[in-house]
């Protein structure tokens, strides 16, 4: 019996880092087929395997004398059609330093004989407003393919240039948590590459239409300005959910200054800003800290700010303080983002 009961002790105090790290090793990446926002909770630990990581050239000036794997999350995948590929990896505590390592691998899929192609070491000790801190991955208009470890030099940044793949090409992400062992990320894929789970658009189906006969040409008429788009044109959808204005303010600014946060339980909401209908803030991961930018208002004299959720976390619906400030006055204002329907707010300019 007291055999038993040690065992059942043993069993429940291993049970949590065992979870930890299902996919702390190449060989047990976790194996995504889809392009959307995937959330790990928790990383800690190197998994089994601690030298699969070691020497990365990238991590060579750092701490880690190389070591690229530290509460480490491995995420592998195959591109079922080619095309560019971004990600955003969006660590859950905002001050956390996340770092990783793109290898490709060979047509069997082996670990053994990945080949770097991404590699992101940079990290800083001044977290606030540091370039390299707070989100990382690949997105366009980046030209690098590798940061080493720090932030000295000019140009550093917390980004690198989107992957150029072809069909077939099989690819697996290191990420790590090198700041300490515990809080996990986001990270959401885009670009025009596709994954085999990827929905494709339906194909409308091309009909030839006769050519009309010539007909002799109207006299030239003036052409009209077309009227400038803004909220005054009802919009009443975005992303096919119903939009609901819950607060109409004036502004005396067409720049304005916003701030977001969750003001309820931080749950792993992610959310995207929509002015009218263009998404000027994408997939941002809400924590009780708030976040701050700078909205530039287009020709018009009414607008909507929408917010639009984009992952539920772990409870529904997302919950949002918003702060719209023109640079004389402060509104303060809480906002539902839900699966059928989104609330926004009316900004009139006065």
């Amino acid at each position: 019996m007291q055999n038993l009961t040690l065992s059942t002790l043993l069993l429940f105090c291993v049970a949590p880092a065992a979870l930890a790290q299902q996919h702390a090793d190449c060989v047990t990446a976790m194996q995504i087929c889809k392009k959307q926002v995937y959330h790990i909770d928790r990383a800690g630990g190197e998994g089994n395997d601690v030298t699969e990581a070691a020497f990365v050239p990238c991590f060579l000036n750092g701490e880690s004398m190389g070591q690229a794997e530290e509460n480490s999350t491995w995420i592998a995948f195959e591109i079922a059609k080619g095309g560019s590929l971004t990600f955003t990896i969006v660590p859950h505590r905002e001050e956390d330093d996340i770092d990783f390592v793109v290898y490709r691998l060979p047509e069997n899929g082996d670990c053994r004989g990945k080949q770097i192609v991404r590699c992101m070491a940079a990290g800083d000790t001044r977290t606030a407003n540091s370039p390299c801190m707070g989100a990382t991955g690949l997105r366009e208009g980046e030209t690098d393919t590798s940061e080493d470890a720090g932030c000295s030099d000019a140009g550093d940044n917390n980004w690198l240039a989107p992957l150029r793949t072809a069909e077939g090409e099989k690819y697996v992400i290191l990420i790590s948590n090198v700041t300490t062992r515990g809080p996990g990320f986001s990270i959401s894929f885009g670009g025009t590459a596709k994954l085999p789970c990827d929905d494709e658009p339906p194909q409308k189906p091309v009909r030839e239409t006769p050519k009309p006969k010539p007909t002799p040409a109207p006299p030239a008429q003036p052409t009209p300005t077309p009227p400038i788009a803004d909220a005054s044109s009802p919009i009443k959808t975005i992303g096919g959910r119903e939009v609901e204005v819950k607060e109409n303010v004036k502004v005396k600014a067409r720049t304005l200054k916003l701030k977001i946060w969750d003001n309820q339980i931080e749950d792993g909401d992610i959310v995207s800003v929509y002015l009218n209908e263009k998404k000027v803030i994408n997939n941002l991961y809400l924590t009780n800290k708030p976040k701050e930018f700078e909205i530039e208002l287009p020709p018009g004299r009414e607008h909507l700010i929408t917010v639009f959720a984009e992952d539920f976390g772990k409870a529904e619906p997302n919950t949002a303080r918003v702060v719209i400030s023109d640079g004389t006055k402060e509104y303060i204002i809480d906002l539902v983002a839900e699966r059928k329907k989104q609330q926004s707010i009316k900004i009139t300019v006065d």
